[in-house]
């Protein structure tokens, strides 16, 4: 099929300007505004906390190791190879570390530059579409859901890879929408981005929603018509130019690679056979509960305005839905349509895979978020809409005092005591509650009176309150969840030649010792998965170790083990501490066979390790 010009701008304005009757000035300011919600959720407080002892260490120091020489090509973990992801996080961490310095919130930029990135695509979708309110209204839900946030402002592939795949998803509707395949080839960019952000399964996503709606809803189209200007030639020479370079690169460079990363890491993982096995399972309904969580404030609006319809038909039909709509209004409905199916597909491939994880189903958010923008769109003007999400907000009211009006303050207090949380703590809780129900409040307030985008706005900033709340908890928890102060007494405490040892326990409960500058981290009888495949592959030469080739190395020079509370006593029984110092912190104990004439602050104790200690798990 030949290329066809653009159509011919239409000669009507927007249709929020005609409802409205606002200026294109005025919606302009109304994007700044969005947009500025979302950059204070996503944006605030970034490197307030430390590395934590999870993935985030894992991905910030291959990104720290790329930014100081390493290859770009195969990333490294620890001195051996970590080919488990693509390597776009870690080259644009990298870049954010070469521009702006080593640190906490350079290594999160990437993950929530990608998630306001997909917040300014929406906008511009809806510009595009010439409904700036559906794009508006998709961006909040996006930048705004609380589970969405939290995962965008955590060092993970999947906000890229989300944002990318999105963008090539709405590239494809405007080109099969306006019959021009040059959408097709800024889709193809797109796509191989979110290829090189987390792998296939982007590709495959994408595939399975494009073949369902030819497959069902050709829109006039002859399938196979609709398939040939899809598959086009040039968009699938420039994915591949992008893509191919790489993991050709990695093949060449990595014996294994093809393997590993083609089939252990896509599709054994989906059947539940990945080797080591490091992946959760759980009942077909895993995600329902997660996916309500993750929208959060948003979970009641979306519910109301999916039942707003047996609303409507209560009373008189809306004036829009007794004629034929307009080809814009049609276009619109379309956009809706792919957003829900494709979300619900996404739903059930997840669903069905025995590899689970909670973050897997992201697109599901902005997927509903831009459907809910398409109804709010389509009905914004309606009185039975604006009764929807005032019952909707009110309902989030509710939810919020009865969640606050049903604690009891002395259980709370027992529970943020059970956390080791200090009292003050739980005085955040008012905060917390008041702002959530003034903004909840204030939301009903103004879609009572139909000011659509100002409630919107209101029930978007629920999100601060929460992760502000969310940012106390995890700081005061700092020490259970990062060995950024273990790591600081460390250094003042030890000569500068012991080597660094951890107890069967990394990427679980210590990894951010190495990116906190303890590297290498050689790590005793590992058990880690993420470690795996570098340690065969480097053989003996690699940080995996056994109690001899610790013991060698004990007699070489200083030493210092690390070892989780909960992995005590077995590193006891083993006698390898005899005859060490036993340094004590809140969550973990170091045993070193030399500590340096220095004090530090956090070091709750330092003593000789004995045989008759196997069973003080607990600090002094």
């Amino acid at each position: 099929m030949n290329d066809t010009p653009l159509p011919a701008p239409s000669t009507h304005r927007p249709l929020e300007m005609r409802w409205r009757g606002t200026s294109a000035a005025d919606t302009l300011m109304t994007d700044i505004v969005v947009l500025a919600v979302c950059a204070l959720v996503l944006f605030w407080g970034l490197g307030t906390l430390p590395i934590r002892d999870n993935n985030e260490a894992l991905y910030a120091e291959i990104a720290r190791v790329m930014a100081s020489g390493g290859s770009w090509i195969v990333p490294h973990l620890d001195g051996v190879p970590y080919i488990e992801k693509p390597p776009l996080l870690y080259w644009t961490t990298a870049i954010a570390f070469k521009l702006f310095g080593v640190g906490t919130w350079q290594a999160r930029l990437p993950s929530v530059l990608a998630a306001w990135l997909l917040c300014m695509a929406m906008v511009a979708f809806g510009r595009i579409l010439g409904v700036p309110r559906a794009g508006r209204v998709a961006a909040l839900v996006a930048g705004t859901a609380f589970g969405y946030t939290l995962i965008a402002r955590t060092i993970l592939f999947d906000t890229l890879m989300v944002a990318f795949w999105m963008i090539a998803l709405g590239c494809w509707f405007l080109a099969i929408e306006r019959r021009d395949r040059r959408w097709l080839r800024v889709g193809a960019a797109s796509i191989a981005l979110a290829t090189l952000s987390k792998g296939p399964e982007a590709v495959l996503l994408l595939g399975l929603v494009v073949a369902w709606q030819i497959a069902f809803h050709p829109n006039g189209r002859r399938r196979a018509e609709l398939l040939r200007f899809t598959l086009d030639p040039l968009a699938i020479a420039l994915f591949l130019a992008l893509t191919a370079p790489w993991m050709i690169a990695a093949t060449l460079q990595q014996p294994g690679f093809g393997w590993f990363f083609f089939v252990n890491e896509t599709i054994m993982r989906f059947l539940g056979r990945r080797i080591p096995d490091d992946y959760h399972t759980g009942p077909w309904w895993y995600y329902l509960p997660k996916l309500l969580a993750g929208l959060a404030q948003w979970t009641p609006v979306l519910a109301a305005v999916a039942l707003a319809p047996l609303l409507a038909r209560r009373g008189s039909r809306p004036a829009d839905a007794q004629a034929t709509p307009s080809p814009q209004l049609a276009a619109v409905d379309r956009t809706g349509t792919i957003a829900l199916v494709s979300g619900a597909l996404i739903f059930v491939f997840f669903s069905l895979a025995q590899n689970k994880g909670g973050y897997y189903i992201l697109p599901v958010i902005p997927l509903l978020g831009w459907w809910f923008g398409t109804r709010i769109e389509r009905h914004a003007q309606q009185r039975w809409m604006a009764t929807a999400l005032t019952v909707a907000a009110l309902t989030c009211v509710a939810m919020v005092l009865a969640l606050w009006l049903g604690t009891d303050g002395t259980a709370l207090g027992q529970q943020f005591r059970h956390w080791g949380l200090p009292p003050g703590v739980s005085q955040n809780v008012l905060h917390l509650f008041l702002g959530l129900v003034g903004l909840g409040l204030a939301a009903a307030a103004l879609w009572h009176r139909r000011r659509i985008d100002a409630g919107m706005v209101a029930l978007a900033l629920m999100a601060w309150p929460m992760l502000h709340f969310t940012n106390r908890i995890e700081f005061v928890k700092s020490s259970a969840i990062s060995q950024a102060g273990v790591a600081a007494s460390l250094h003042d405490l030890l000569p500068s030649d012991t080597r660094m040892y951890s107890w069967q326990t990394f990427e679980d409960e210590d990894a951010s010792l190495l990116f906190y500058g303890f590297r290498p981290l050689r790590v005793i009888d590992s058990r880690s998965a993420d470690l795996w495949f570098g340690c065969a592959a480097r053989g003996g030469d690699g940080p995996c170790v056994d109690l001899a080739q610790f013991d060698a190395a004990r007699r070489r020079g200083p030493v210092a083990v690390w070892v989780a509370r909960d992995h005590l006593a077995g590193w006891l029984a083993t006698g390898a501490a005899a005859g060490m110092q036993r340094i004590d912190f809140s969550h973990c104990v170091v045993f070193t066979s030399g500590v340096a004439d220095k004090t530090a602050p956090e070091v709750a104790s330092v003593r000789p390790a004995g045989g008759g200690e196997a069973g003080a798990a607990a600090p002094p």
